[in-house]
């Protein structure tokens, strides 16, 4: 059986840290019946998406004969994975205000607007990983625009969910003290976030292809690519922030939900 390399060992890590959270978030959902705003679903969704590539990535090494599809997938949901943990972003927002702003209807259709813009961010990141491989080589120009494009919509969906969040701690004084720590939690995560942010815009241009194969001709921005670059660069960067921006969003959300069930 073949070896795991560097990237094997990080897959298999998210897998084991994912599975837990996907499993108590999609019962918080089932609880809740999809009663409050969508945090917890879309950091399910987040979570199976990182299970998924995981596999896929474990797949991809272990089998004698692996199928380019495997990397394709595993590449794609890499990048296109950033947009449910800034939908969850939203919907912990959201859950921390209700009965406050929440309740505006200018602050909803913020709230709306920015979900449907990550969810346009999340279209371009698929279409822009597909063109360019086997599936369409002949668009590999456009499939590059369509992954930098993306990256661009993601980091002004996380500069609007900034701004909007210090709108949130305007309210603080209408606030019940257990929404006030939910909200406290999603301050403490945008740090984390940001890095993240930050590195899928760098880690966009730092190669014109899916693979990583043609490299940026400036070393300090290939480094940022996640499967050819500095595996340490993306560990930290990456993988590393997602963990620590999950963990905080279980932590402070699930204070809301004892909350509920006294």
């Amino acid at each position: 059986m073949p070896a795991l390399d560097i990237h094997g060992k990080i897959a298999a890590s998210q897998i084991a840290f994912y599975t837990p959270v996907a499993a108590f978030t999609i019962a918080l959902v089932w609880r809740y019946a999809f009663r409050r705003d969508a945090g917890w679903l879309f950091l399910f969704i987040f979570s199976a998406a990182r299970i998924s590539e995981g596999a896929l990535t474990l797949a991809g090494e272990l089998v004698q004969q692996p199928k380019v599809d495997l990397f394709i997938a595993a590449h794609i949901l890499q990048a296109a994975a950033l947009a449910p943990l800034l939908l969850s972003t939203i919907g912990f927002l959201g859950m921390a205000g209700q009965s406050t702003y929440s309740e505006i209807s200018r602050v909803s259709l913020i709230f709306r607007l920015t979900g449907l813009v990550t969810l346009a961010g999340l279209a371009l990141s698929i279409a822009g990983g597909i063109l360019g491989t086997h599936i369409s080589p002949d668009k590999g120009n456009i499939g590059v625009i369509l992954r930098r494009a993306s990256a661009g919509v993601f980091v002004g969906v996380y500069v609007i969910l900034f701004l909007a969040h210090l709108g949130c701690w305007t309210y603080h004084f209408q606030m019940r003290s257990y929404r006030l720590r939910l909200l406290g939690g999603a301050t403490l995560t945008l740090p984390f976030l940001g890095v993240r942010v930050a590195y899928a815009i760098l880690a966009a241009w730092s190669a014109s292809d899916l693979f990583g194969i043609s490299l940026s001709s400036r070393p300090s921005l290939a480094k940022f690519n996640p499967v050819n670059g500095e595996w340490i660069t993306f560990l930290m960067m990456s993988v590393a922030m997602e963990f620590v921006v999950t963990a905080l969003y279980v932590l402070f959300s699930t204070v809301l939900s004892r909350r509920h069930s006294r």
